[in-house]
Parts: C-alpha cells; sequence; structure tokens
C-alpha cells in the first residue's frame, strides 16, 4: 500500500469522474476518424456499460468561465463511448498551467498502445502544432515526441500537400483515417507534378468526398485509367432458380460519381419493372439533393394552379404537398407540409415567389439558391 503521507504534491494523481457534456476534445487532438465510427463506439460503450471503463483518459483543466470544465488530451474514443453509455468520463485530470507540448508527448504515447490512429492524421496534428507555434521547429517536436526528424518532416510536407487545395482536402479528410504512410506520401508526391495536378483537379469535379476510398483516390485522381475504381453494386436482380441465374436488372456506382444502369424490360414483370423506376428515382434524388427545393417548386406549379391551392381542402392541398416533396427526394413531416401550405394559400408575393418561399423560406433566391434564410420553418 502506498504511503501517500510521503509523496510530494507532484506525484499525486488527480482523478475525476465527469459528465461528458462538460468535456470538449483538445483541439490539437488527432483522432479524427480512427476508431471513431459507430460500430466501433457503441461495442466500446457497451463494453463499459457491462465492465466499467478500463482505461483513464487525460484531461486539462480549463479556466473559470469557460464552456466547459476540462479538455481531453486523450481519451477521446472512451469519452464518446461514456457519452453513449450515458456515464461520466474517467480521467486524470492536469493543471490548466500544462504545456501544448507535454499535452502532444503524452498524447502521442498513449496512441501507441491504443486503437491506432492513421498516420495521415498524425500528420496533419503535427502539422497544425508547428503553424501555431506549438512547437519551434521540426527538430524539437521529433525529440518532444520521441520521433525521428525524418519521419516528422515527411509527415508535414505530406500533410501541406494533400491539404493546401480546398477542392483536394474535401476528398481526403473523410477518409484520412484510412490512408497508410505509404499510400498517403503517393499521392501527396504525385501532387507536386503542376499538369498531373491540374488534371487531378478537373477530374475530382465528379467525385464524391468520403465516397471514394483512400486506396482509391490515387487512381481516381492521377491513375490513367479512372474507370479502374472498384465500383459498388447499389441493386441487382438475377432471374433464375434462387435468384442466382442471369442478371436482370443492375445498378452499379463508381469511385468517379457516374452510375450504371444495365436492364432487360422484357424479363421484368410490371411490379419489378416499377421496383427498378423506384431505385433510380432514390438514387437521383440523392445524388440530385441541392437541386431537390427546384424540383419540389416545379413539381408543384405543374400539379396545382394559384386557384386551387388557395381554394382548395387544406388536407389534400397537404396531401399533393406531401407526396410532390417525396418525389423530389425530401422527407418532409406534416407540420413542414402544414407550412408550405400557408404560404401557398396565402401567396403575398405571385404564385412563383410563393412556391420559393414555400421550399426555401421567405428569404430564398427564386432563382433556385438560398441566401440566409431566419424563416426557414425545416
Amino acid at each position: 500500500m502506498t504511503d501517500t503521507k510521503n509523496l510530494s504534491q507532484d506525484d499525486l494523481v488527480h482523478i475525476e469522474a465527469l459528465d461528458p457534456d462538460q468535456v470538449r476534445p483538445w483541439r490539437y487532438h488527432n483522432r479524427t476518424r480512427s476508431g471513431m465510427d459507430d460500430a466501433s463506439l457503441d461495442a466500446l460503450a457497451a463494453s463499459i456499460q457491462r465492465d466499467g471503463q478500463q482505461q483513464l483518459g487525460l484531461a486539462r483543466r480549463l479556466p473559470p468561465g469557460d464552456t466547459h470544465v476540462v479538455e481531453a488530451i486523450f481519451g477521446v474514443r472512451r469519452l464518446e463511448a461514456c457519452r453513449r453509455a450515458k456515464v461520466p468520463w474517467r480521467a486524470e485530470v492536469r493543471d490548466a498551467s500544462m504545456p501544448d507540448s507535454v499535452c502532444a508527448a503524452l498524447m502521442h504515447s498513449e496512441n501507441e498502445w491504443s486503437e491506432g490512429v492513421s498516420p495521415l492524421e498524425n500528420a496533419a496534428q503535427w502539422k497544425a502544432m508547428l503553424d501555431a507555434g506549438v512547437f519551434a521547429n521540426q527538430s524539437a517536436l521529433a525529440v518532444d515526441l520521441g520521433c525521428h526528424r525524418g519521419t516528422v518532416s515527411r509527415a508535414v510536407r505530406t500533410a501541406t500537400a494533400l491539404f493546401e487545395e480546398d477542392w483536394l482536402e474535401r476528398l481526403v479528410r473523410p477518409v484520412m483515417h484510412e490512408f497508410t504512410g505509404r499510400a498517403a506520401d503517393r499521392l501527396a508526391d504525385a501532387c507536386a507534378d503542376p499538369e498531373r495536378l491540374l488534371r487531378a483537379k478537373y477530374r475530382a469535379r465528379n467525385l464524391v468526398p468520403g465516397f471514394v476510398p483512400a486506396q482509391s483516390l490515387y487512381v481516381a485522381l492521377f491513375g490513367k485509367d479512372v474507370a479502374a475504381v472498384q465500383r459498388e453494386t447499389v441493386f441487382v436482380r438475377r432471374k433464375g432458380r434462387a435468384g442466382g441465374g442471369v442478371v436482370a436488372a443492375k445498378i452499379e456506382r463508381d469511385g468517379t460519381g457516374g452510375f450504371n444502369v444495365n436492364v432487360r424490360p422484357h424479363e421484368q414483370t410490371p411490379a419489378e419493372l416499377a421496383e427498378l423506376a423506384e431505385q433510380i428515382e432514390a438514387l437521383l434524388a440523392t445524388e440530385a439533393a441541392a437541386a431537390s427545393g427546384v424540383r419540389l417548386g416545379r413539381r408543384l406549379i405543374a400539379s396545382l394552379t394559384p386557384k386551387e391551392a388557395k381554394d382548395a381542402n387544406r388536407a389534400w392541398l397537404e396531401g399533393c404537398i406531401w407526396s410532390a416533396a417525396r418525389a423530389s427526394g425530401l422527407e418532409w413531416d406534416r407540420w413542414r407540409c402544414a407550412a408550405a401550405a400557408d404560404v401557398l394559400r396565402n401567396q403575398p408575393g405571385g404564385w412563383e415567389n410563393a412556391v420559393v418561399g414555400a421550399v426555401g423560406g421567405t428569404s430564398a433566391d427564386p432563382s433556385g439558391g438560398r441566401v440566409e434564410d431566419e424563416a426557414d420553418t425545416d
């Protein structure tokens, strides 16, 4: 048993059980996505509910008057799992005077023993701390974190290349936790060629952030054959015994943002064709979500006259709006439909402006865009 009487104040470990809502992640924490998926967090939350929190986090006290009590230096996964499990987060709490450089060293050491953080996540954090002056230079960072100077230099160069251009960052950041060090370096090296980078920027216009996995980004942006990106089967129907025969209908999606639909109409029943049409409509509604408001406006104008909108039974009008919203890919509830019905029935600014107002709020742009919208009822 430890004799606490002979311990100095610096030797004492201060542990607290904190409400997760009183804790915010440290601004330089590097666990952006690694181990932060729902399945992993739910499994950890179940484990904590069953066995308790087995490993402490590390927190730093925040000044009085801050929005939170402490900030989590490491243990961000456990913090989120405790939030889901609705139990306090247990952590060693250090004084507010602990420097960011010490926090970084402690976090880096702890992450080596927990579920791994990707090399690119580390690189992004190192660059952020260097840019903010937490460390005087790369050599100082390498010494404090126990890394080789060359490792830090390469990581910072890679992070600079992949996050400097907004169009590239939007594709890299959602999947940064998937990158191996080699894959990230390869992508960064390709960015050093201005001509290749320009072609990649053109290709990037058709890529959906978060859909192209890290291992496919190089091929999608710089590969000679963009079609080589692995395709995802969205829908398939086979004809034959136990569904194992000839493919009668298939919808595929590739990493470049394109879709491919193959169908044999003569091998489909009317019900099967209807299901296929619904699949395609749902797919298009998702991909064209930004235009859903304009589509709804056009559907309402085509199905209702101003007089009908003003004189029709309210329930019938709300039903028409709900049906048109669903067909446009909008999941509107009865309250949103009722609010839209009020706008259409009153029509204070003319029929066209009434439709736009019903879709996007009173500050919406009649051209189909949106501006600051304080009256949006959604």
